[in-house]
């Protein structure tokens, strides 16, 4: 990561850097468990304390962020809050997101979190600079505080010369604790935010400076690609890491620059000095697998879904149903069946990994969660979590986990396998879509009726959700971990309907996956919404004309 005219690549080198102000915090204790949800990865403590922003005696900014930019544009947003803090041009703001080595644990890039919630302490951690700026200007004007004025990174006190912020800071290093009660800039003051101001990830992206993660080349850099068994959309299951039966290594002994060939459980790899060869390699290699159990067919998925084992859950309950369904006037009775849905990134996943030392994991990924990744890669590898690194590169764009967390699984092993030399492994298309974890299946049922003057008489729902925990690629296949069917209660994301109704009953059916799924945009929020929206509308409706023929 680069920082204007500062190399740095973890907090240690921030923390001993000079000419730099650095605002600091304890890394927020874990989440408590959620019953029914995957457990959240706190962030460690061998680490230190967490860097949320730095200001560096060239007035220049570094922010922190342990989110990722999708395509959304978070890095314009959070340079824009931290320049609005500041009273400093946005084009001296400078972010870097989602690295683990550098910025802090802030959880998976998901549901609008990363402006809503953790853009909060970086917003907090500006608003504490500009603060300590303006003190220290007043020691050097000698006058109040409050007679100091602030803007374009320039600091005045009545016709005395300026000073700029680098100036306070230059031959120094000043560290301060990320205060909570620390005073914002007032909203009717802000001139940066809430304007429309340019993206500063477009140029690069538009001219090819920007480097993604398939673009990545190291010195000595070997190409991976990877043999999947044959049992695609499978993620529980005895079988699964126990099927390969053999490998025929002289099948691509013609092929030149194969470096390795690697199995572990039903891990295949080939590794190679060119692209082309461990391309052509991944084609030619003779595999043999043993038989498995076909997958569930989900042809009909209604049926399939129905007959997934399944424990009930009510959410919400009011008053009698049965008794108010019976009696309706009109009775409407509908299912909806959500389908499995393909992420279809533009671009195959890609990622690389280098081993520097038998203990030092260097790992360059596209991922939407790099501090799940890093604990995962720690299972994978059994090295403690801090020993790993995970870069966070832009790569193809995703509405959900696509992936590319699967294939920094494989370049860790192939690149453990040729002895730590850095690895590329690409995907192809047909992996990808073969092999991501769908966005999961739903199946809603309704009941519900109108009285005898057109009102809602009563509503009965039910959602069915195969879960979506997706367990890392490399972890499953090699047997790592076990290939269990796990239930997550995920399916009761705005099931409840925002209407008051007397007789209402909301139930959730949680149940294991059938298929590997894993979070496409609102994990079961938007399509339990919309159906709970259009049932809702049509029993509106007909009460309105019901209504209207008794008028």
């Amino acid at each position: 990561m680069i920082t204007r005219n500062k190399s740095v690549h973890t907090r240690q080198d921030l923390r001993q850097a000079n000419g730099v102000l650095l605002i600091l915090r304890q890394p927020p204790p874990a989440h408590p468990p959620t019953p029914g949800q995957p457990a959240f990865v706190a962030g460690n403590p061998l680490e230190g304390e967490e860097i949320l922003l730095a200001l560096w005696d060239d007035d220049s900014v570094t922010g922190l962020h342990g989110h990722v930019d999708l395509g959304t544009g978070i890095r314009t947003a959070l340079a824009q809050i931290i320049a609005e803090e500041l009273y400093l041009p946005i084009e001296q703001v400078h972010i870097i997101l989602g690295s683990t080595g550098i910025a802090p644990n802030q959880g998976a890039t998901i549901a609008s979190a990363s402006i809503q919630i953790h853009a909060i302490p970086l917003r907090k951690a500006a608003a504490q600079i500009r603060h300590w700026l303006i003190t220290q200007a007043s020691i050097h004007f000698s006058c109040h505080p409050s007679q100091i004025q602030i803007s374009q990174g320039t600091l005045f006190y009545l016709d005395k010369t300026p000073i700029n912020f680098g100036d306070l800071i230059k031959n120094n290093h000043f560290e301060l604790a990320l205060a909570d009660d620390v005073d914002l800039k007032s909203i009717s003051d802000y001139t940066i935010v809430g304007t429309s101001v340019p993206r500063v990830d477009i140029p690069a992206k538009a001219t090819g400076e920007l480097t993604f993660v398939h673009d990545i080349r190291l010195p000595g850099m070997l190409h991976g690609r990877v043999i999947r068994p044959p049992y695609a959309g499978a993620d529980h299951g005895e079988f699964i890491g126990k099927t390969l039966d053999h490998v025929d290594r002289n099948s691509i002994a013609h092929i030149p620059g194969i470096v390795e060939i690697f199995t572990q459980g039903d891990f295949i790899g080939v590794v190679a000095e060119r692209e082309e060869y461990a391309e052509q390699a991944m084609h030619e290699l003779r595999v043999v697998w043993k038989s498995w159990p076909a997958l569930p067919s989900v042809e009909d998925l209604t049926a399939a879904i129905k007959a997934n084992p399944s424990t009930k859950r009510i959410v919400k309950e009011t008053g009698d149903v049965e008794h108010a369904l019976q009696n309706a006037a009109i009775r409407m009775q509908r299912h909806y069946v959500w389908p499995y849905q393909l992420h279809a990134s533009i671009g195959p996943s890609c990622a690389v990994a280098q081993w520097l030392d038998k203990e030092q994991l260097q790992v360059w990924a596209g991922t939407q969660n790099p501090h799940v990744l890093r604990k995962d890669l720690s299972t994978l590898t059994g090295l403690p979590d801090v020993a790993i690194e995970i870069i966070r590169m832009e790569a193809s764009g995703c509405y959900g986990r696509n992936c590319a967390d699967d294939v920094a699984g494989d370049a860790v092993l192939l690149s453990r396998a040729v002895g730590g030399r850095p690895v590329r492994v690409q995907l192809t298309r047909e992996q990808e879509n073969l092999w991501e974890p769908k966005g999961a299946a739903q199946l809603m049922e309704v009941d519900g009726g109108l009285d005898q003057k057109g009102s809602i008489a009563a509503y009965d729902f039910a959602v069915s959700y195969p879960s979506n925990g997706a367990p890392l690629l490399a972890l499953l296949i090699t047997g790592l971990v076990p290939a269990q069917a796990i239930a997550y209660e995920m399916g009761d994301r705005t099931a409840v309907p925002p209407y008051d109704i007397e007789h209402l009953r909301v139930t959730i059916h949680d149940m294991a996956p059938i298929l590997r799924a894993s979070w496409l945009r609102g994990v079961s929020a938007y399509q339990t919404h919309l159906h709970t929206s259009l049932i809702l509308m049509n029993l509106q409706l007909r009460q309105v004309l019901i209504r209207s023929s008794f008028a």
